[in-house]
C-alpha cells in the first residue's frame, strides 16, 4: 500500500464543536457500504473480490475493509497473516495488515478489530483512527460490515456515513428473510434507508420477481427503498451472444 504511517489517536473526548468539525473536515475517499446478511457464500466473497477489482481498475486505489469476514482474500488468491488487530497491538506494521492485491488494490482483514471495538470504547477510537489513516490515500474503500453491526458505521468519519447501502444477495430459501433482516438492521442501527441488492447466482427474470417481492415489504414494514444494484464497467471481454442469455445479475452501485 502507500508508504503511509498508521497513527492510533489517544482518547479524544467528544465536545460541542465535533458537529462543526465533521462538516468542514476534508472529503475523505468514496466508500461503498457493504452489509452482509447471516449467511455468508463463496459467490458473495467472490463478487465483492471482482467488484474491488474493478473499482481499483476504474478510480484508481482500493481498499477492503473485511470486518465480516467474508473472505474475500482468499477469492483474491491471498494468504494472510495479520490483521487490523495484530497492526494495533504492534505485532506488525501497516504492510503485513493491510496487503496488496494487485495494481492499487489493499485488503485489510478487521473482524477481530471490530469484536474487540463492540465491547471496549477506548478501543473502538483506536480501530476507528487506524481505518481512518489507512484509508486517507486511497480513491475508494469498501467496508465490508456484518449488518448486525450496521451501528458501528456512526463511529467512522463522515466519509463512511452514507444514506446508501450494498446487500449482496445469492439464491436460496431463506434469502429474502435474511436480505429484510439486513434492511431492518441497517435503518435501525445506521439509518441507511437506501439498498442496492446485488444478486448472484440467478438471471434477470428471477433476480426481478426477487427484487419486486422484497423492495413491497421493505416499503410498507421499514419505509426502505429497495433497489437493484447499477452496473460498473465490465473489464472483461465481452459476452458472446450465448453468454449473454445466461448471464447472471450481477452489478454494484
Amino acid at each position: 500500500m502507500p508508504d503511509t504511517a498508521v497513527t492510533v489517536a489517544p482518547d479524544i473526548p467528544a465536545d460541542q464543536a465535533s458537529g462543526l468539525r465533521r462538516m468542514f473536515a476534508p472529503e475523505g475517499p468514496r466508500c461503498t457500504i457493504v452489509l452482509t446478511p447471516a449467511m455468508r457464500s463463496a459467490p458473495q466473497a467472490q463478487a465483492l473480490a471482482a467488484r474491488a477489482r474493478q473499482h481499483a481498475a476504474c478510480e484508481g486505489p482500493t481498499l477492503v475493509i473485511d470486518a465480516a469476514r467474508t473472505q474475500v482474500a482468499v477469492a483474491l488468491d491471498m494468504k494472510l497473516r495479520y490483521d487490523l488487530e495484530h497492526l494495533l497491538a504492534g505485532d506488525c506494521g501497516a504492510p503485513d495488515a493491510c496487503v496488496a492485491a494487485g495494481e492499487a488494490l489493499w485488503v485489510l482483514p478487521a473482524a477481530r478489530a471490530l469484536d474487540s471495538a463492540m465491547t471496549d470504547e477506548r478501543h473502538a477510537r483506536r480501530v476507528c483512527a487506524a481505518i481512518a489513516s489507512l484509508a486517507q490515500e486511497m480513491q475508494r474503500v469498501l467496508l465490508v460490515l456484518p449488518a448486525a453491526r450496521a451501528g458501528w458505521i456512526r463511529n467512522l468519519p463522515p466519509w463512511v456515513r452514507q444514506s446508501d447501502a450494498l446487500i449482496p444477495v445469492t439464491n436460496g430459501g431463506e434469502t429474502s428473510a435474511a436480505v429484510l433482516t439486513a434492511v431492518r438492521q441497517g435503518m435501525g442501527e445506521a439509518e441507511i434507508d437506501t439498498f442496492h441488492l446485488l444478486f448472484l447466482g440467478m438471471g434477470e427474470a428471477a433476480a426481478g420477481r426477487l427484487l419486486s417481492g422484497m423492495a413491497a415489504m421493505a416499503q410498507r414494514h421499514f419505509g426502505a427503498k429497495l433497489l437493484a444494484a447499477r452496473p460498473l464497467p465490465d473489464l472483461r471481454p465481452s459476452p458472446t451472444r450465448a453468454e449473454a442469455r445466461h448471464r447472471s445479475v450481477e452489478s454494484v452501485f
